[in-house]
């Protein structure tokens, strides 16, 4: 189900910011669900290397516009897993420290994800090639390059979320935060994926990463952006 869903949209193949020590009271936490005009900028990125204070406590689960069942990703004890609609596990993600293990429903090892100082990066199985990195850059918006530093896709924060833009600044999909649903939208504004679970509107954005093909890798990076708190 997943994939046909993705084949359909071009495609072939999320949180809470830690406030310790900054200088918020500990009993007031900001509501990852709502993105506004006047903080969007703020927002710093975490990368977190102990699990055990990772960003995903609960099940995700997405939806199509039509509001059909497509697919979730559960927390496990090391790392998470993906399911479909019918809760058939498609993908399984180990994590260890800064890096995130691939595996397919058959266990076969499919990629790696690394993350350091607000870099991920997109590792073949063997880890002997790097195939994609997504970074932050200092205005809080973020990039996504091949192996040879190729740009590919930048992430533009906006005042409703992030806008997915291609190397010719040409607009090719939107992450919306509006009324307790965070929502992938295509160029025209018609909403093909969505969740009314909390998660942080850059992990959900690697849904719209179309060049990178392999779904199991978009949703494996998306992922790792949720449990080390990205923003």
């Amino acid at each position: 189900m997943m994939s046909e869903f993705l084949r359909v949209i071009g495609v072939a193949g999320l949180c809470v910011v830690c406030c310790a020590g900054c200088g918020q009271s500990a009993d007031v936490a900001p509501d990852p669900t709502v993105v506004e005009s006047s903080t969007v900028a703020e927002l710093p990125v975490v990368v977190v290397g102990d699990t055990a204070d990772n960003g995903l406590a609960n099940k995700l689960k997405f939806k199509a516009g039509s509001g059909e069942s497509l697919f979730s990703v559960k927390p496990q004890d090391d790392g998470a897993k993906l399911v479909d609609a019918d809760e058939q596990e498609t993908a399984r993600f180990n994590v260890s420290g800064s890096k995130l293990k691939i595996k397919g429903a058959d266990d076969v090892v499919l990629g790696y994800i690394v993350a350091s100082d607000g870099k991920f990066k997109i590792k073949n199985a063997d880890q002997s090639k790097e195939l994609w990195k997504l970074q932050r850059q200092d205005d809080g918006d973020w990039k996504l390059e091949d192996a040879n530093d190729k740009l590919f896709c930048k992430i533009k924060r906006r005042d409703y979320g992030f806008e997915i833009e291609d190397d010719s600044e040409n607009s090719q999909s939107k992450i919306k935060v509006k009324d307790g649903k965070t929502s992938l939208r295509d160029s025209s504004d018609t909403t093909i994926l969505y969740t009314k679970d909390q998660v942080s509107p850059i992990a959900f954005a690697c849904m719209g990463l179309n060049p990178i093909h392999e779904e199991p890798l978009r949703a494996a990076l998306m992922t790792m952006l949720i449990i080390n708190r990205a923003r």
